[in-house]
């Protein structure tokens, strides 16, 4: 028992979890209970209040609605980071956002030059920019106390810049007709948090309801509502008036929700690629190849390159007591796209099976390839360090 309650409370087990409930999902989507998976999935329910109707199959509320709390949550710890924590200046925030621009600019080149010739192809432009940073951090963790604390913040910086790209490229890239009312309905909502937050109001009720109603707004405007998430997250006060951590609190209550819950669900009902019927020949389409290498090498290059350039240039520094062969090294695991990928490949093509799931399929050799290759580099670097 002692082991077990070991294994949850490490860093790691989040990554265990992410692997168990994917590999559950292809299990059950490629055996005999696969109508049994996707009925589940596809079960719609709802509410209506009014002329106010949303009804939604489960897979679309994980998709829209859990996912808005996991963006609230990395929203959270951009503004304590930002503004109290480790990317408190210009410098110690510049070579995290040097990566993340270089891990999203190299693999959206990569997956273009495959795509270019087909519009609807390249509307999945954006899927091998995204970082899993539960996946990432947990591969990290597995290889002990040799990697630096320098090291791990890094990636976790790099991972919220990389998210906060994801979040901006979803509200431009992504986004719907607009509805007029619903978009004015969300404005009036971002100006009851600014009052909130003006005021020093810390009753968690208020944001609860203000937020609920906001994601609804924004659920009905066009523009994807876990943009919801990440706004309110920035009008969330940092103190109380009797100085309490006040952001904190909400973070430190939210994280085993976030970890344990809300990506393994995500995971679980996302990662069911059908394998039965596919034909090998699918992996070698554009759009596997463009997510194939945009997230194994792309990423890794992009996030190394604009990273060396960046610090040779004078305009970030290298992480304390690490090398270019150790950043080498996160940035391989900075091509775990999985979650993040997932989701944005369900928004660029509308979790079609147009491409008999080889998207997805993509997606996991990529991540897995990242993920096995960046723990044995960084075991071997650090192996042979003394």
């Amino acid at each position: 028992m002692r082991r077990i309650h070991a294994l949850i409370k490490s860093e790691t087990f989040p990554g265990v979890l992410l692997i168990f409930f994917t590999a559950l999902a292809l299990i059950l989507q490629n055996s005999s209970l696969t109508d049994q998976y996707t009925n589940f999935l596809n079960i719609p329910f709802g509410f209506q209040a009014g002329s106010l109707e949303i009804f939604k199959p489960l897979l679309l509320w994980i998709n829209d609605g859990l996912i808005a709390i996991f963006f609230f949550a990395i929203g959270l710890e951009l503004k304590y980071e930002v503004t109290k924590g480790q990317l408190n200046s210009i410098k110690a925030m510049s070579l995290p956002v040097f990566a993340a621009l270089g891990g999203m600019i190299v693999p959206a080149l990569i997956f273009a030059f495959f795509n270019y010739k087909d519009s609807f192809a390249l509307q999945g432009w954006a899927i091998p920019t995204a970082t899993d940073v539960a996946f990432a951090v947990g591969i990290l963790m597995l290889l002990g106390k040799k990697v630096p604390a320098s090291l791990k913040l890094f990636l976790l910086s790099l991972a919220i810049f990389d998210d906060l790209g994801a979040i901006i490229v979803i509200a431009l890239f992504y986004t719907s007709e607009l509805s007029v009312f619903a978009m004015i309905a969300a404005l009036v909502c971002m100006l009851a948090l600014y009052l909130l937050n003006h005021f020093h109001v810390t009753k968690k009720s208020f944001y609860i309801i203000i937020a609920i109603v906001f994601w609804i707004s924004m659920l009905k405007s066009g523009v994807h509502a876990t943009l919801a998430g990440v706004i309110t997250a920035l009008f969330i006060p940092l103190q109380t008036k009797s100085g309490k951590s006040f952001l904190k609190e909400i973070e430190h209550d939210l994280a085993p929700w976030v970890s344990y819950f809300i990506l393994p669900i995500f995971a679980f009902a996302n990662a069911g690629v059908d394998l039965k019927d596919m034909d090998p020949s699918y992996i070698f389409s554009s759009v596997s190849m463009g997510i194939i290498l945009g997230l194994f090498l792309g990423k890794q290059i992009g996030v190394f390159l604009f990273s060396f350039i960046s610090i040779k240039l004078g305009l970030a520094k290298l992480p304390q007591n690490v090398n270019f062969k150790q950043l080498y090294g996160v940035c391989i695991l900075t091509g775990i796209g999985f979650t993040m990928s997932f989701f944005i490949d369900g928004l660029a093509y509308q979790n079609s099976d147009i491409f008999a799931y080889s998207d997805k399929l993509a997606i996991l050799i990529a991540s897995l390839l990242s993920a096995v290759v960046g723990y044995f580099y960084l075991k071997i670097v650090y192996g042979s360090t003394k």
